[in-house]
């Protein structure tokens, strides 16, 4: 590989010290692959600066105000190094052999441009709550309802970032939503990972269960063609029917997974459920 890098990982930050360290670690204990992560914090108050430059060896940053996570994620995308792209929000983290899983799903896979997989829902002390499962990313089907494929399981190749595209900073809440509209809209050859990737935790604050989401949902949806509106519920019956036949409300128990908590960084902690939902935590 020309940059002799496998992976680029940014990291949105701020004010978020005690999960920027688990998501941090879950990268760095990552095998079988090579990783830059790059951390764009918004010149946090608790912490997170002066543990980012005693990280300097391990993890790149930068630290500078900036107006809001997808004007940080656009800031690292611009200095990455890696030939395949993710990004990872504070509280969310990487599973065991994730980035080995993707890097051999594209080796794979030439044609594939971005790939989403499974992800699990936990609370901040990591007690499962739900999984979600990915299936087949369509423009159609996100655009009259919602990003389905968590952004935590996203990762796509360089060239697309290459090719002018970039996350809409008037967007706060759904600009990763927007973001794959455009790399769909483009013509990029998508697929899905039928297997666990990350883990995001449901911290009861999260930006994308609130108000202004519906509002920019609802911007984001009126966008579209009207046509598209106007068939959007037969859309949506499709597409929770495809939901249905790929398997994602399915899962057998019990469910084993390794993530870090909020008392230990420098090891991952074993669970294991007996029982979950797919539906999202209330």
């Amino acid at each position: 590989m020309i940059n002799n890098i496998d992976f680029s990982i940014i990291t949105p930050s701020y004010n978020m010290l005690r999960y920027l360290k688990r998501a941090a670690a879950s990268i760095a204990d990552q095998t079988g692959v090579t990783c830059e992560h790059i951390v764009v914090d918004a010149v946090s108050t608790d912490g997170s600066v002066e543990w980012l430059r005693e990280q300097k060896m391990q993890i790149k940053s930068i630290i500078e105000k900036d107006n809001g996570m997808y004007n940080a994620l656009n800031k690292g995308f611009k200095i990455t190094k890696g030939d395949i792209l993710g990004y990872l929000n504070c509280d969310e983290q990487y599973l065991p052999g994730t980035l080995a899983k993707v890097h051999n799903y594209f080796k794979k896979n030439p044609h594939i441009d971005m790939v989403f997989g499974n992800a699990l829902i936990t609370d901040p002390d990591g007690k499962l709550l739900s999984f979600r499962k990915a299936y087949r990313p369509s423009y159609n089907c996100i655009i009259t309802s919602i990003l389905y494929n968590l952004s935590c399981t996203m990762f796509f190749r360089k060239k697309i970032i290459e090719s002018g595209i970039e996350f809409n900073t008037t967007f706060k809440i759904v600009g990763d939503a927007d973001f794959v509209l455009k790399i769909l809209k483009k013509g990029y050859k998508t697929g899905y990972i039928n297997e666990y990737l990350s883990v995001f935790t449901w911290t009861g604050n999260n930006m994308s269960i609130g108000k202004n989401a519906i509002k920019e949902k609802r911007l984001l949806r009126n966008s579209t063609p009207k046509i598209i509106r106007f068939i959007s519920t037969i859309i949506n019956a499709l597409r929770l029917i495809e939901k249905f036949l790929s398997g994602a409300y399915h899962q057998k128990f019990p469910l084993q997974y390794e993530i870090y908590t909020s008392n230990l960084f420098n090891k991952r902690f074993q669970f294991k459920c007996k029982k979950a939902t797919f539906r999202w935590p209330k």
